[in-house]
């Protein structure tokens, strides 16, 4: 048999605990093992096994050949890739209902195109982890019937996006990751992605048994989506409420967006142990969603970049020299429209970076019951969706892609 190389240790992906490969558990293969003290009676034993077969695989208690494998402390299980390449952690911010879930269902359906950046491999480590965004892939970008419009929901607080678990008898929650394998020239990275209910990270949501939002702890970069339709100053700018959720904005301020990415940074700064003067220990991306609805306020170059990307070429990430050039327009844009939320970002990363996109390309309508958008699969056209994905790892792995890597 070939070797395997481990990596040095294990970073679980569902409750972030740390422990060697060598401590990983298998999940029983035998009927008669049902039952496990973390998982409850329906799961199958979790147990650190002690037999292998021929061919390396471990024996359960009562013989059958196991290769599935859980985590030492939730017991949740693990895909194989997570003890033989390393892990980037890449934590998706905001407020509610402002894109994040678009921008992961497009970025992620543009990533597995091959057409975002040459030479990307991208593949789902686990596709049962990822079945919410596949199935969303799939309404806006896969539709059988592209001319029916189709729900665009909004991520839920509970159920399927998470998994509980028992440990020193608390029921605990956490968030479902999207786990995919990405590679390019030689490099291979576990991409951990995960998506909450915006409303999980507004103050004195992060409850202890429910550490919904602690894979801030973990990450290695902040991607914080920005939903300037959701601002009273960018929707005067656009022709007030009723106009822009004509075009598929929000035309609401229920929240102050800026309030929203400083409590997710003191929640790092909690969970790191970090002093109120040491910087992130990460690079924040403000990723500007719906830039095909306000664009044109920030620069007449931002709506010419959009409108004159060929339909093929839209997924693609921007030239390095664009993004530069439209960084620079959208921070002038949320310094003239959203000052304090510039200011907030640029106090805790100075070096922040800036992408704009549009996860769907064109508005969606809203319902007359208020029962949420629809949009025709045929009408979806994103623009840059993946940008701000590559701009983060880009930050956080500039061995992958070192074009989009701040010098």
């Amino acid at each position: 048999m070939p070797m395997r190389t481990l990596v040095p240790s294990v970073t679980c992906p569902h409750c972030w605990h740390e422990f060697p490969p060598a401590q990983v558990r298998f999940i029983a293969e035998h009927e008669g093992l049902r039952g496990d003290s973390v998982q409850g009676d329906a799961a199958q034993m979790r147990f650190l096994p002690s037999r292998f077969d021929a061919q390396g695989r471990a024996l359960d208690p009562l013989g059958a050949a196991c290769t599935r494998l859980a985590c030492k402390r939730c017991h949740l299980e693990l895909p194989q890739p997570v003890l033989e390449i390393p892990q980037t952690i890449l934590s998706i911010v905001g407020a509610p209902a402002c894109g994040k879930s678009v921008m992961l269902a497009a970025a992620s359906f543009s990533l597995r195109s091959g057409l975002v950046v040459d030479g990307l491999e991208f593949l789902d480590a686990d596709p049962t982890l990822n079945d919410l965004t596949v199935e969303l892939e799939s309404s806006l970008f896969r539709s059988s019937t592209p001319d029916r419009p189709t729900m665009i929901a909004k991520t839920d607080l509970s159920g399927r996006l998470y998994r509980s678990f028992r440990v020193d008898d608390a029921s605990w929650t956490a968030p479902k990751p999207q786990l995919f394998v990405i590679g390019r020239g030689g490099e291979r990275q576990l991409l951990a992605l995960y998506d909450n209910a915006g409303e999980h990270f507004l103050p004195g949501r992060d409850l202890p048994h429910e550490p919904v939002t602690r894979h801030l702890a973990v990450s290695r970069s902040l991607i914080f989506v920005v939903d300037p339709t959701q601002d009273q100053r960018v929707i005067e700018r656009l022709g007030g409420r009723d106009a822009v959720q004509s075009m598929g904005g929000a035309g609401s301020t229920e929240q102050r967006q800026d309030l929203i990415l400083i409590e997710a940074a003191n929640r790092v700064r909690r969970l790191r142990a970090l002093g109120a003067n040491e910087r992130l220990p990460f690079r924040i991306v403000l990723a500007l969603a719906k830039a095909d609805i306000w664009g044109h306020l920030a620069s007449p170059q931002i709506k010419a970049d959009f409108e004159d990307v060929p339909a093929r070429n839209s997924v693609a990430v921007p030239a390095p020299d664009v993004l530069g050039r439209v960084h620079d327009a959208s921070a002038r844009f949320l310094s003239q429209h959203m000052p304090e939320l510039l200011a907030s970002a640029r106090a805790l990363d100075p070096d922040l970076r800036i992408v704009p996109f549009s996860g769907l390309g064109n508005p969606p309508s809203r319902e007359a019951s208020d029962a949420g958008l629809t949009i025709r699969p045929r009408d979806v056209q994103p623009v840059w969706p993946a940008a701000p994905i590559i701009v983060a790892l880009a930050e956080a792995r500039p061995e992958l892609f070192p074009e989009f890597a701040r010098a």
